[in-house]
């Protein structure tokens, strides 16, 4: 498996499929197998209640950030409470996202991003001296090979990178900065914290993601633009051209004349009227392409902004408060399914494996028999069955420690023991 230049961690089907392949393929006993489903159903209780508690907390050390909240709340948030806040809310749910399986997104992804060709064919920008905080994780890489028009009716076929999903975490800047920027009409609240999380986002469009950007034009549709303007606008002078100079001729005879007669204007005739005519006719030509021009910027923007707006509908997955539902149930699902495997091949053994051969007995299994390569992440899998107690740890031959999980039916004797024990409580007689 070290052959693979890219393989992700995440356990790409649902912890239910999980247990059913397990459960056909694991050389149960009838008895067995309903034995094996009753320790999945205890251990998804177990993480469904621990994965409820860090719920619960998020929510808590969100709420004077949430620019959503809809309740009142008699307590008064101090500076150094919203601070606090902030800095819990982002350590448990960076750890979460973890859980989840989710890579934080480095510096040169994101400044590959604002450098690379957009393949919705515009042109992006994002100020981030907005925001005081932005973090971005991503789970799941795939490349998509897509037709891209190029000139007229070409079109190319095009490798793009493409991130499953894509989780981002925005602090604005307080009131005072966009104060002193002087900034006004701005789409969010300043100082709140945004939480966003998309679906099949490419690589080289994070920047569409932020909640601030702008879309401006592409140096080629600045220069059509210009082209298609200096062809027109010459025409349309040509066209105009005589009507100006003899309205300019008659003009500037009114003013000489002005002056030479003291004051009195000189009468004008047919001739020096219709010029004028022709001239002004002129000016309302010219008005009228330049409108027509600054018409077509706008709405050529506003083309942009669509296919800006239609692209993230259909991308975004959830926001604030919604986002922290959504990743602590996938969090709780890999948590889950990675107990699951660990816990189910290291039963399989007799001998017991050690951690690099349970790490290749997960990862050959889904190669060989699903054509799926990932990166098990057996060091988490084998701690979280050492804090449940389902696993042993022996000494093998060469010092080597090899694991062993404990038999089934203790193991779930342990997990419905542990289950008991959350729900505990004494009635004291006075």
């Amino acid at each position: 498996m070290d052959t693979y230049e890219i393989k992700e961690r995440f356990v790409p089907f649902r912890k239910s499929e999980i247990i059913d392949l397990i459960s056909e393929e694991g050389g149960f006993a009838p008895e067995e197998q309903e034995k094996f489903r009753t320790f999945c159903r205890i251990l998804e209780s177990i993480y469904h209640y621990q994965f409820h508690s860090k719920l619960e907390h998020l929510k808590e050390n969100y709420y004077p950030l949430n620019p959503d909240r809809d309740t009142i709340s008699r307590r008064n948030y101090s500076a150094e409470d919203i601070v606090r806040c902030e800095d819990e809310l982002l350590r448990m749910f960076g750890e979460i996202l973890n859980d989840a399986n989710y890579e934080q997104v480095s510096e040169d992804d994101l400044a590959y991003a604002m450098k690379e060709e957009s393949l919705f064919k515009i042109n992006l920008f994002v100020d981030f001296e907005d925001f005081e905080k932005q973090i971005i994780f991503r789970r799941g890489s795939r490349t998509d090979k897509v037709n891209v028009k190029q000139f007229f009716f070409k079109e190319t076929l095009r490798e793009v990178p493409v991130y499953e999903r894509v989780a981002l975490v925005v602090k604005f800047r307080d009131a005072r900065y966009f104060e002193t920027q002087k900034r006004k009409d701005l789409k969010f609240e300043p100082g709140s914290m945004i939480v966003k999380l998309f679906k099949n986002i490419p690589k080289a469009d994070m920047e569409m993601l932020f909640p601030n950007t702008q879309v401006r034009m592409k140096w080629k549709d600045i220069l059509t633009m210009l082209v298609c303007a200096v062809g027109g606008g010459t025409a349309v002078l040509i066209k105009a051209g005589a009507g100006l100079i003899a309205m300019f001729t008659v003009l500037w005879f009114m003013t000489a004349g002005f002056v030479s007669g003291y004051g009195s204007l000189p009468r004008l005739g047919p001739a020096q009227i219709s010029a004028m005519v022709g001239g002004m006719s002129a000016l309302a030509a010219i008005a009228a392409f330049l409108f027509k021009q600054w018409n077509s910027y706008k709405n050529r923007k506003i083309r942009f902004m669509k296919t800006l707006g239609d692209n993230l509908y259909f991308k975004n997955l959830d926001n604030n408060a919604g986002v922290f539902h959504r990743i602590i149930d996938d969090a709780e699902e890999e948590e889950c399914k990675e107990a699951i495997l660990a816990y189910a091949f290291l039963l399989r053994s007799e001998s017991g494996l050690t951690e690099t051969e349970l790490d290749q007995a997960v990862e050959q299994w889904f190669e060989q028999k699903y054509d799926i390569r990932m990166d098990f992440e057996v060091k988490d899998a084998l701690r979280k069955l050492q804090e449940l107690e389902l696993c042993n740890a022996k000494e093998g031959a060469e010092s080597e420690i090899r694991w062993q999980a404990v038999a089934l039916e203790e193991a779930c004797i342990k997990l419905d023991s542990l289950w008991d024990n959350f729900y505990t409580f004494s009635a004291q007689n006075p």
